[in-house]
């Protein structure tokens, strides 16, 4: 498909106007604001039109027609296009693009619209190559906004490549299918989140909701017989315990009569024993007390305290003897000694670098790697090959007709060497790109069977001229080192200059080991001098005087030394706490033994007092006096013994009779008797019982709070279970329910897992159409991508699992991500991908169009150079249509283009009324035609 040419006949800021195209390459230059974009998108929506559809459209179509639309006339917004098919036929095109409804193509040559042939909505032209509107746009059609776009996030150009592939030959079923079987999942199964509202969350949510109230009824039911058993058990502990209360009651009341009629018993021994009160021995009591403290204040007496060693008045005496505490160190201070293990060790640190190396002769003040550098420029760099290609090239120029077949294998193999000999030569881009020129010029020649002989010389040629051109540089470089060699006055032989760059080296290495060690040696002395300025500075600081001019080793043992006698004094001074504590402990022993005595005499005196009491002599010694006290203490002891039994034995008796008689205690007994037997009656014998060791009272009171606590817990139970009974769920009906609703979810699990199994089919059938045509569009940008490049890249890699694009580095062989380079290489990739995608994604036998917007802005001078050659070099086999702004760009179109195949045009600036491209001019007035210039 070609574009003869385009009319805006109500498009932006152009009324009727024309634009001319070549069927090669054209370039349609002009400054800004001359509506180069304006016929860029009035050329692809020539070509596709406008979808219809109800609504305001989407958001890039809105802003389509904002931009595009004509601001004086908006309702009328047409386009037409003249278009030639590969297939012969001449079509005319109009799109109205406003109302969407006066929209045809008409073959020229018969009259008859062929619209039907391309209708989706309005009439699409890019469906003859196989393509829709999105995928036109996505891969012929590169306007300046997808440029920047792409620089700015390459995640843009892989949304496009997928858009495309996702349309291109069987893969377009593929993504029908996947699309409608989404939508039939969506509708029948839905999403399995808790928010969902689809047949499977629903099911789900039934499945749950019927389990829990299955489970719910269950548990109901069994937590109605659990009550019902806990019943039963309710009112067996409450019925045991009433007959173990019974039963420990007519216990309790045998033991309290056998009680009674003992306390009978009891009080009629001591009544016949005790008619009356025994006397009183309060007196006695007070003289004994007085005995028995004597005699325990003399057999508790101080011991005698014996003094021993100086007194003291001798201790005060040493004490005034003693010196007082030192002033200053007693021991050297830590800074001290490390202040002079510095000096000692910068002493030893110069003695350990020794002698002083010998210094070298000067050497010339050359860089080795210079000498080196200059030897390689030198060496011999030819390339034998050049002869033999030239030769194949002169031959096919002298032989005018059809080459050999084996022709193009022998300049492919030359050409090849070279590219080797090139890179071994370190210029491995250069080979590189001599190398590729070779292929492309073998591949040239192989199709010249077709082309004719003229196209495989010029391909030849322009496979040879990176060849030439490193062969010029080469000997350039090397004629240029021979004057830099015989100007600096050295050999012009590589091995000689390599000698050289050697002994140039050994003699700098003894000459920096001589600078090295003179600037250690300084270093040093520096630091020993510090040291033992800080040796004497630290001596100052402990408050050490330290005269001016004085040695610090000598300053430091003066000051060793007087720590030593300050020592001596400390040891001496220290002895005085030593006797200031002996003089406190002599103190407190001369008073505690003048206190001991006086006790002492006290207690002899109470002894003495309480023998003349009972009668004894006081004046014998004081051991023969406490044995009289205690020969009349055991004297009374057993008279007191009775008086004591005949007290205890009347008090018992009154706690027996408690204000009655012997009389009134054995009738109580009897009546308690009476009432233990009738409590038994009734009980087994087991059951009248109490446990040893316990308290009656408490056990009884805890055995009624038992059963008081047990009737309550039957009771309660019993109007839990009556108000259950009730409201028990039907566990069968549950269980049916439960049992529907997981048939239901089963079937709707059933109905995904065969969705998602045939979405998984197609999803595979569509990733193998990725993976066949990535390569593809990786290999045929591969053929583009080192000229555009400058070399630096020479092969590209698509990645078929989300279409993300790698180059290889030529200097290195690491792949980069394409997104991390510059935004001129980054943009040169996008439109290698567009070609390629434009080549490969059409289905038809059309070839489509390049429709190009500013895709040079931001290549410099040599790349942009290089990808116009390789735009020109592809417009020999589809038209190329080029819109810049650019200088460079028209020189090289007046330079390289030719007429007829190709054409220049040269826009005037079109003055804006406002915003977007509305003309400042009525828009019905006609312009001339825009036709092409003329070119050399």
């Amino acid at each position: 498909m070609r574009i003869q040419r385009v009319v805006a006949r109500a498009f932006g800021p152009f009324v009727d106007r024309t634009l001319e195209l070549a069927p090669g390459m054209t370039v349609v230059a002009g400054p800004n604001e001359s509506g180069k974009s304006s016929w860029h998108a009035a050329l692809r929506l020539a070509i596709t039109g406008l979808r219809r559809g109800k609504g305001p459209g989407t958001a890039a179509e809105r802003a389509l027609a904002e931009r595009h639309r004509p601001w004086d006339q908006p309702e009328r917004w047409e386009v037409e296009a003249r278009l030639q098919l590969d297939d012969g036929r001449s079509i005319d095109i109009s799109q109205d693009l406003g109302a969407k409804i006066a929209c045809r193509a008409v073959d020229v040559a018969l009259g008859r619209d062929v619209s039907d042939e391309i209708l989706d909505g309005t009439p699409d032209a890019s469906r003859w190559l196989g393509l829709d509107r999105d995928s036109f746009a996505s891969t012929v059609a590169v306007n300046q906004a997808q440029i920047v776009a792409v620089a700015d996030a390459a995640e843009a150009l892989q949304e496009h490549m997928q858009r495309a592939a996702a349309t291109r030959g069987t893969d377009a079923t593929a993504a029908e299918a996947i699309a409608r079987l989404e939508q039939f999942r969506k509708d029948a199964v839905g999403a399995d989140t808790v928010a969902a509202k689809g047949p499977l969350r629903t099911a789900k949510n039934r499945v749950g909701a019927a389990d829990g109230a299955l489970a719910l009824a269950r548990q109901h039911h069994a937590e109605y017989l659990a009550q019902s058993a806990s019943l039963e058990s309710a009112e067996r502990a409450a019925e045991a315990a009433r007959v173990e209360l019974a039963g420990a009651e007519a216990a309790q009341a045998r033991m309290q009569a056998a009680e009674f009629a003992a306390r009978a018993a009891r009080a009629a021994e001591l009544a016949e024993r005790h008619p009356e009160p025994p006397p009183s021995l309060a007196a006695d009591d007070e003289l004994a007390a007085r005995v028995g403290a004597a005699r325990d204040g003399f057999a508790h007496r101080p011991p005698p305290v014996e003094l021993a060693g100086p007194s003291a008045g001798e201790l005060e005496r040493q004490l005034d003897a003693v010196p007082g505490v030192p002033d200053g160190d007693i021991e050297p201070h830590p800074s001290v000694l490390e202040a002079q293990h510095a000096v000692a060790r910068a002493e030893q640190a110069i003695e350990l670098l020794g002698d002083e190396p010998p210094r070298p002769d000067g050497a010339p003040d050359i860089d080795a790697s210079a000498l080196r550098d200059l030897a390689r420029r030198l060496d011999d760099r030819s390339l034998p090959e050049a002869a033999a290609l030239e030769a194949e090239l002169d031959r096919l120029r002298g032989r005018g007709s059809r080459p050999r077949p084996m022709l193009p294998l022998g300049i492919g193999g030359l050409g090849l060497v070279a590219g080797v000999s090139l890179a071994v030569a370190n210029l491995g881009l250069i080979g590189a790109l001599v190398a590729v020129a070779a292929i492309l010029v073998a591949l040239g020649i192989g199709l010249a069977g077709r082309r004719g002989d003229t196209a495989a010389i010029t391909r030849a040629e322009l496979a040879l001229a990176p060849y030439r051109e490193a062969a010029n540089r080469v000997r350039e470089d090397r004629l240029a080192a021979l004057q830099e060699a015989r100007g600096a006055n050295l050999p012009d032989d590589p091995a000689e200059l390599l000698r050289m760059a050697d002994e140039l080296a050994a003699s700098r290495s003894l000459l920096v080991a001589h600078r090295d060690w003179l600037e250690r040696r300084a270093s040093l002395e520096t630091g020993l001098t510090s040291a033992r300025e800080a040796l004497l500075a630290t001596l100052a600081a402990r408050g050490f005087d330290v005269t001016d001019g004085q040695d610090g080793l000598r300053a430091t043992q003066a000051y060793v030394d007087r720590c030593r006698a300050n020592a001596q004094q400390q040891r001496a001074a220290e002895r005085a706490e030593v006797l200031r504590a002996q003089l406190a402990a002599r103190r407190a022993a001369e008073d505690a033994a003048a206190a001991a005595a006086a006790r002492e005499a006290d207690i002899v005196a109470a002894l003495r007092a309480a023998a003349a009491e009972i009668g004894v002599d006081p004046n014998q010694d004081p051991e023969t006096l406490d044995a009289a006290l205690e020969a009349w203490r055991a004297q009374r002891a057993g008279a007191l013994l009775a008086a004591q039994q005949a007290l205890g034995e009347w008090q018992q008796l009154q706690t027996l009779l408690d204000g009655g008689t012997v009389e009134d205690l054995r009738a109580e007994a009897a009546r308690r008797r009476q009432r233990a037997n009738e409590l038994a009656e009734n009980l087994p014998a087991a059951a009248i019982t109490l446990p040893m060791g316990v308290d009656p009272e408490e056990f009884l009171s805890g055995l009624r709070r038992r059963v008081q606590s047990l009737v309550q817990a039957q009771d309660l139970a019993r109007g839990a279970l009556e108000g259950r009974r009730g409201s028990l769920p039907d566990v069968a009906e549950a269980e049916e329910a439960a049992a529907a609703a997981h048939l239901e979810l089963q079937r709707v699990q059933r109905l995904a897992a065969t969705v998602d199994a045939t979405l998984a089919l197609l999803h595979a059938a569509q990733e193998r159409v990725h993976r066949d045509l990535a390569p593809v569009l990786g290999q045929a940008v591969n053929r583009w991508l080192p000229a555009v490049s400058g070399g630096a890249y020479v092969e590209v890699s698509v990645d078929p699992g989300d279409l993300r694009v790698s180059v290889k580095e030529a200097a290195t062989g690491q792949w980069r991500d394409a997104r991390l380079l510059s935004e001129g290489t980054r943009e040169q990739i996008y439109l290698l991908l567009r070609v390629a995608m434009a080549e490969h994604l059409v289905t038809t036998g059309e070839r489509a169009p390049l429709l190009l917007d500013e895709v040079t802005a931001q290549a410099d001078g040599e790349r942009k150079r290089q990808l116009l050659d390789v735009l020109h070099r592809l417009s020999a086999d589809r038209q190329v249509i080029l819109f810049t702004h650019d200088d460079e760009v028209l020189a090289w179109a007046d330079a390289a283009l030719r007429e007829p195949q190709d054409a220049v045009v040269r826009l005037q600036q079109v003055r804006a009324a406002g915003p977007g491209n509305a003309p400042l001019s009525s828009p019905s007035e006609p312009a001339e035609p825009m036709v092409p210039v003329a070119i050399r």
